[in-house]
């Protein structure tokens, strides 16, 4: 949807569904020992002939491919590795019936999360649902059984990474060197991960919390291949201009991802100063060095929150934003941009791992209104749309991800507690606190959405300019 069309609309995404979800089903059999267990595939592509060839190769006695749904009418009837295209998604729960299926697989999660919601919502309550982590594992010939896995969040709302994104951002990247803030945080370490797939020359990540830059550090290390970017790790504060000026003299930095920030809202109001002295005069900091530095690029990432903002947080991420256009003006010779951007599933200290927690302990699931929205996007998703936004980017620009419409948080609690098997206001209840200080009930994506422009990439918006 385009985003000038949101502004008449409040359409939320709602994602219903109606399956088990079985987390010790691993393609192995659930009843009477010997029994096996009619598998239907989702998807006659390039991943459902890898994983039909991989499950047949391991010659398992408790798995039977009863065949395959595609909504490609070419494919219909066609047989597949052995396995026949038995007809479209919308027939699903015909073929559940008539082949007794005890298990879905959908090879071809890379479509989106509407496409995962519309298959799951076909299927009855007893059937468990399995799926193929990403189009990554297609593009990477890593499709085996080890990589099938439950069905998570970030299937029924994320959008997926694409090859084109990667191979774009790898070409950019080649050959420059990259400075990280809040290189261990949620986004940050997101960031660091992609780079560290492409041919950057160097990435520095800075960052004051010394377990998540250990641990970050030792995930890399143990990636194997030739041809690896050169990285180095910084304890450090954005804060402390002193330190990161000390960091910025021992190497050449190209391009600065400023991600270091924080960002939880109820916090923030009972610490404004903090907020502001981080997000703030944090970004001013950073600034000020890319200048004295002769850094070339600058990316601040930013939130839906800075626009009309209620909150301290919001507030401050939104000076952050301005004085990345007071800095381009002055510094017509760089490219100082700001992408914002809505919530990411699964951050550290966001709703999603908060409801699931509540879930698995059996206890309520806490809202705060049940009318709340709030854009969603997975964090591998966000972090390919700001590195192609810094591609793209001119100087003094704010970007503006393309979020897709609104989810409503009752929607996604209700839906979460279903995947795990379990009846809402039943099994778990849902209890609202009220809404917190600084918080909106909706989110806004632009100050004034008439003028968002379409940027050279279909996902990205122009929201200001100098």
């Amino acid at each position: 949807m385009n985003l000038k069309d949101k502004k008449n609309s409040r359409a939320h995404h709602k994602v219903k569904l109606s399956h088990q979800l079985d987390t010790s089903f691993d393609l192995q059999s659930r009843g009477t020992k010997g029994k096996k267990n009619n598998v239907l595939i989702v998807g006659a592509g390039l991943a459902g002939h890898q994983i039909i060839r991989e499950i047949k190769k391991d010659r398992r006695p408790d798995v039977l491919i009863a065949g395959i749904v595609d909504d490609d009418e070419k494919k219909q009837g066609r047989t597949i590795n052995g396995a026949q295209v038995l007809g479209t998604i919308d027939d699903i729960p015909r073929i559940i019936q008539e082949k007794k299926i005890d298990q879905v697989l959908i090879s071809t999660p890379s479509v989106g999360g509407a496409f995962v919601a519309r298959v799951t919502r076909l299927l009855p309550l007893h059937i468990p649902i399995k799926v193929l982590p990403s189009i990554s594992s297609v593009i990477l010939g890593k499709v085996d059984l080890s990589y099938v896995r439950d069905i998570d969040p970030s299937d029924l709302i994320g959008r997926p990474l694409v090859k084109s994104d990667q191979q774009f951002i790898s070409k950019k990247a080649k050959g420059k060197s990259f400075l990280v803030t809040g290189g261990a945080g949620s986004i940050g370490s997101e960031i660091v991960r992609q780079l560290y797939d492409s041919p950057a020359k160097s990435i520095i990540v800075v960052d004051s919390w010394e377990e998540g830059v250990f641990n970050l550090l030792e995930e890399l290390h143990a990636k194997h291949g030739a041809h690896r970017p050169k990285i180095k790790a910084f304890i450090g504060n954005v804060r402390d201009k002193k330190r990161i000026e000390e960091i910025l003299k021992l190497t050449r930095v190209d391009v600065i991802l400023h991600a270091a920030a924080y960002k939880h809202v109820p916090l923030m109001e009972d610490n404004p100063d903090e907020a502001r002295k981080t997000n703030y005069l944090g970004t001013k900091n950073m600034l000020d060095l890319a200048v004295a530095h002769g850094v070339k690029d600058f990316v601040l990432i930013s939130t839906d929150k800075a626009v009309n903002p209620t909150s301290v947080m919001g507030e401050s991420k939104r000076g952050a934003e301005l004085l990345v256009k007071i800095y381009a003006k002055k510094n017509p010779n760089h490219r100082f941009c700001a992408v914002r951007f809505g919530n990411v599933l699964n951050s550290s200290g966001s709703i999603v791992p908060k409801f699931l927690k509540q879930i698995r302990s059996r206890s309520a699931v806490t809202i705060t209104h049940a009318e709340m929205t709030r854009y969603f996007m997975s964090i591998p998703e966000a972090v390919s749309l700001v590195l192609s936004s810094w591609i793209i980017s001119k100087n003094g620009q704010i970007l503006l991800l393309d979020m897709g419409e609104p989810v409503k948080i009752m929607d996604l609690a209700i839906n979460l507690i279903r995947i795990h098997g379990l009846e809402p206001h039943k099994d778990i209840l849902i209890k609202e606190t009220g809404i917190r200080p600084g918080e909106k009930i909706h989110e806004e994506l632009a100050h004034d959405e008439s003028n968002i422009k379409q940027s050279s990439l279909e996902r990205i918006f122009i929201a200001e300019e100098l």
